[in-house]
């Protein structure tokens, strides 16, 4: 095989065999096999489709004395260790392969079993708005299994780059192998559905009619997103959180009236003071976020009592605030200048930057929570996708030194990752709430259970949904939900048509059209969310 794949000296103990092409168009199989040696979970011998076949017999695949046959080569590069599972990068081998390792024979897929360098491979779920599906399915003697899947936010018509598509793949891949490192093995999976299909390419008369769906589905998002406003408002629950969390609808009281010039999003409500609340205020026509405080008078009437001032430029938004050995803490997203800082409050009620948590990242809603003797920062890494992936650090101390977590990104689901809220332990389980993204930004709110949480492996599930579907004010999103003791603090949407703000944008258009000077638009919240 080419030198392109040697053989590292990685760790011992867990060991993996990886049937992968050295050539292009199947550049993404190298980056896999690149970002999976960094994480150093385990040895891995990288083996090309042909050496895994029969010498002299083109194009066969093994039958079940061929297999034994290499499987003997590869014992003996092995050694004493067991071959934990045979990763198939090409979608090439045969299924035979699933008896000669621990955990069988592994394939990265989409839903109909075809490879990320198939050229028909995720058309299906990518032409319905649904984004980039990709599943780890496992053949073992047993049947076939869905191991883990990661489903990326992705426009139609939008180009997927391999990259991407090599990101996602090792995040499943590490995270499964770090599973089978801290458990023993994979517990018990579901049988993959994909397995029924009966035809897994698409046929042509299939793909041109997604093609014709994807176009029609980018030409809505984009003649919506022109003509109409996302309009967010501020609510209150009277439940707690617990309650909240398993209500599959929540009956908000919506603070305020629309304003034409502004909104108000991203509320959080100040621990011990109830009648504070921290908030994001968008400019509509700038599209600019900054931090206010408000104050709720009688009957929960919300004013606004000024900005607050974090020392942090550009876009801010998402003030999460918790307190810790008797102080106030806030930590916003500040993802425009690729700084993630701590800020606390002083006695003066100022607010002092005490640490900076991340630099040079481009992190949204960080949400900082205790765990095992541990602090962690929950974050979703820009550079990796908007919507879709959820990163952790961890520290002993709250003002660092802080660490990345060793399997970052720990997840990757436009239906369940970025951070939407608070993370609470209730009823021995602990808690966070995501935003659902899966055809839009801050559709609704998923609630995960984490179930494993340490430095080296970390696992959640999704246990509940809360939908904003039927509310009469706010129907088209629900986007956070803090606790706020005896209470939970939301924010809702509504698509709007604004006049002002629509000829704003034929304006600008026209002006970059004619070359002319347009209206100025700052960095906006779209720099973080769309």
């Amino acid at each position: 095989m080419s030198g392109q794949f040697p053989e590292a000296a990685t760790p011992r103990g867990l060991v993996i065999v990886v049937a992968a092409t050295a050539h292009e168009p199947a550049g993404w199989e190298a980056s896999v096999i690149r970002r999976l040696r960094a994480s150093g979970t385990s040895r891995i011998i990288v083996r090309a489709p042909d050496a895994m076949r029969l010498p002299g017999k083109s194009g066969g695949t093994p039958d079940g004395a061929h297999a034994q046959q290499v499987s003997g080569q590869l014992t003996a590069t092995v050694g004493t260790e067991a071959i934990m599972a045979i990763v198939d990068l090409t979608g090439e081998l045969d299924t035979a392969w699933r008896g000669h390792a621990v955990e069988g024979m592994w394939r990265l897929c989409d839903g109909r079993g075809l490879a990320p360098g198939d050229p028909h491979h995720g058309l299906e779920t990518h032409a319905s708005g649904a984004g980039i599906v990709l599943e780890l399915v496992a053949w073992k003697d047993a049947g076939v299994f869905l191991v883990d899947t990661a489903r990326g936010y992705a426009e139609p018509c939008e180009t997927i780059s391999r990259e991407r598509l090599a990101v996602m793949g090792a995040s499943l891949l590490d995270g499964a192998l770090r599973e089978i490192r801290a458990l023993g093995g994979l517990a018990a999976r579901a049988l993959w559905p994909g397995e029924r299909r009966a035809r897994p390419r698409p046929a042509a008369w299939q793909r041109l009619l997604w093609r014709a769906r994807a176009l029609a589905a980018h030409a809505a998002i984009q003649v919506k997103g022109f003509l109409l406003v996302e309009h967010w408002m501020i609510g209150l629950v009277d439940m707690t959180f617990a309650e909240a969390v398993r209500a599959q609808r929540l009956p908000v009281r919506w603070l305020g009236t629309r304003a034409s010039s502004h909104c108000w999003a991203d509320p959080f409500g100040v621990p011990g003071r109830p009648d504070e609340i921290y908030c994001e205020e968008v400019d509509l026509r700038q599209g600019l976020g900054r931090i206010v405080r408000l104050k709720l008078g009688a009957h929960d009437v919300p004013s606004a009592a000024g900005p607050v001032e974090l020392g942090l430029p550009g876009h801010l938004s998402f003030p999460y605030l918790f307190r810790h050995d008797g102080a106030l803490y806030c930590v916003a997203e500040s993802s425009q200048s690729r700084r993630c800082v701590l800020n606390r409050q002083d006695e003066s009620g100022a607010w002092q930057q005490v640490a900076v948590l991340l630099e040079d990242i481009a992190a949204v809603d960080p949400t900082i929570f205790e765990h095992d003797g541990r602090f962690w920062l929950l974050y979703t890494d820009v550079a990796m996708g908007q919507f879709d992936n959820v990163c952790l650090c961890h520290a002993d101390n709250l003002l660092g030194p802080w660490q990345p977590h060793a399997q970052n990104p720990v997840r990757f689901d436009n239906g369940s990752a970025r951070a939407a809220g608070s993370v609470v332990r209730a009823g021995g389980q602990l808690l966070r709430v995501a935003q659902v993204c899966k055809s839009g930004y801050g559709q609704a709110i998923a609630v995960n259970r984490i179930v494993h949480c340490t430095p080296e492996f970390y696992r959640e599930e999704t246990v509940g949904r809360v939908s904003p579907e039927g509310d009469r004010l706010n129907p088209d999103g629900l986007h956070t939900m803090s606790d706020w003791g005896d209470r939970v603090v939301v924010d809702g949407k509504r698509h709007l048509f604004h006049a002002g703000l629509l000829w704003h944008r034929i304006v600008a258009r026209a002006s970059r059209a004619l070359r002319l000077p347009g209206p100025t638009r700052n960095p906006s919240r779209e720099a973080s969310r769309r």
